[in-house]
């Protein structure tokens, strides 16, 4: 026993050093944190028998040296492992996470964070995934992101080649199905993105389903049209923000209809008539209308005394730009690109740019009405113009800007909000229809301005932000010297440097 005892500072220090480490990372809730406070129990135990029974080797000198030397070492040793144990569990007890990528490509969208951080009761993703399942490790990545921002995020991965009960249960029929549940709602995904996760939590979270009505009748594009002159896009698109979208004949009704969260005016190509008007003016007027109007250069006259209630009024010009971020997005002198936005709801975090082409601008009317608060959304570049005589100058195929042009910057976006009481009334007007037409609904941010201003007349906060990014390929370009260069450094000049430090030392150390 005392053979055993006397080398007990080997023995027992290091099982209090890994009792202290269990225990501090751990704590005493679980099983392994109890077990530290056993061992440390069990070597303070142990360290006093050994000085119990080694007393009188203590009271010579070089033994207590010995032994001082030892508990220094012990006690720094022990503050070292104290310390790491303190780091890991402030790590786990408070956790963040850095994303360094230059396109945030491991982190949320604004709007998924809106979403997931407005969660007001538990939501339960059952995740059928088979163990070859390639989206299965991609979907644990994303659970991981969206459970860091929100506790309220649970999931459950089944394997549905074990658990067939389930599968038949829940009626899964691929495998890679996801399927949300929140407060009694259920909806099913069967793709793994942060777009579809997000817009399934969107889905069951929202209490019911808001209509968006595309008025018809005077040439509009067809909301139901596939084509390039086709609105689909922008449908599907509001359609994923759980938006119901119809059309509306609106001078066959009586009135708009009451579930009528928005009514959008998209590209007339024949006036409005009187009737239509008159049913948008007291729809606006109950205090809860709420009106997006796309009226390209020419179109929308007859709108005017409507657009005047809200501090508006159309411009009677086409925009030109010269600036040559036009040309370099992809388009043109009548193809417009904004990418500076000024604060307001639906354009806040926006970074992305958006392309009008063939737009109109907007003025703010003075003085504005009282009770009404206009605001711009977007902008031209001040080398642009609005060009009066764009016809004429079209088919002479010379573009100038001249004295009776305004200059730019031109504002053609504008949201006007009217308030009376606990009432509002909005109203959205860009000043062009295409940006929203299929064949440029996907260009840069397009498809997020008119789903972000669809979205803000609805009030619908959590749907008014960015749309999740898309992961683009970042490559550097070298020239044939520069691949030389990177060439030689990295396999002969490195290579040939390291070994002549390594000879230098050896020649070093001989002389020694």
């Amino acid at each position: 026993m005392k053979k055993f005892l006397r080398y007990g500072t080997y023995l027992f220090l290091p099982l209090i050093l890994a009792g202290t480490a269990l225990w501090l990372s751990y704590g005493l809730a679980a099983f392994k944190g109890k077990a530290g406070l056993a061992l440390i129990a069990l070597g303070v135990v142990g360290l006093a028998a050994y000085f119990a029974t080694n007393r009188s080797q203590f009271r010579t000198k070089n033994s207590r040296l010995n032994f001082l030397f030892a508990s220094n070492l012990a006690v720094v040793v022990l503050l070292v492992v104290a310390i790491v144990a303190a780091v890991n569990y402030l790590g786990v007890k408070f956790h963040q996470r850095f994303d360094l990528t230059a396109n945030k490509a491991h982190s949320l969208s604004p709007q998924s964070l809106q979403v997931v951080r407005g969660l007001k009761k538990d939501l339960q993703i059952k995740a059928f995934f088979g163990k070859e399942n390639g989206n299965r490790a991609r979907f644990q990545s994303l659970l991981a992101i969206y459970r860091f921002h929100s506790r309220k995020v649970q999931a459950e991965i089944i394997d549905p080649y074990l658990k067939p009960e389930l599968v038949k249960r829940y009626a899964i029929k691929a495998d890679g199905t996801l399927v949300f549940e929140y407060g009694g709602k259920s909806t099913r995904s069967e793709e793994v993105s942060e777009e579809a996760i997000t817009n399934a939590i969107i889905k069951v979270s929202r209490q019911g389903e808001k209509t968006i009505y595309f008025t018809q009748g005077h040439g509009e594009p067809l909301m139901m049209e596939s084509g390039d002159n086709g609105y689909s896009e922008a449908k599907a698109g509001l359609e994923k923000l759980s938006f119901r979208t119809k059309e509306l004949v609106l001078f066959q009704e009586a009135a708009v209809p009451g579930d009528a969260a928005a009514v959008i005016v998209a590209g007339p190509q024949k006036p409005l008539f009187e009737k239509e008007i008159f049913l948008l003016q007291n729809y606006l007027e109950k205090g809860q209308g709420r009106l997006l109007l796309l009226l390209d250069p020419g179109q929308g006259a007859e709108l005017q005394p409507l657009l005047k209630k809200f501090g508006l009024a159309l411009e009677n010009h086409v925009v030109v730009d010269a600036d040559p971020l036009s040309q370099f997005m992809g388009g043109n002198y009548f193809m417009p690109v904004v990418a500076k936005y000024p604060e307001h709801p639906i354009t806040r975090g926006f970074g992305y740019a958006t392309m009008f082409p063939l737009a109109r601008g907007l003025a703010r009317i003075a003085p504005v009405p009282a009770g009404v608060d206009v605001h711009f959304l977007a902008a031209t570049s001040p080398n642009s113009w609005g060009e009066t005589n764009y016809e004429a100058e079209v088919k002479t195929e010379k573009i100038t800007q001249n004295p009776e042009d305004k200059r730019g910057p031109i504002d053609i976006a504008a949201a006007s909000e009217i308030s009376s009481g606990d009432s509002k009334s909005r109203l959205v007007v860009i000043g062009d229809s295409d940006f929203a037409l299929n064949k440029y609904y996907f260009f840069q941010a397009n498809s997020n301005f008119i789903n972000n201003a669809v979205s803000w007349l609805a009030e619908e906060k959590d749907l008014v932000a960015i749309a999740p990014k898309v992961a683009a390929p970042r490559t550097v370009s070298l020239t044939r010297s520069a691949g030389r260069l990177v060439f030689f450094y990295s396999l002969v000049i490195l290579p040939l440097l390291v070994f002549a430090v390594g000879i230098g030392v050896w020649l070093y150390r001989r002389k020694l």
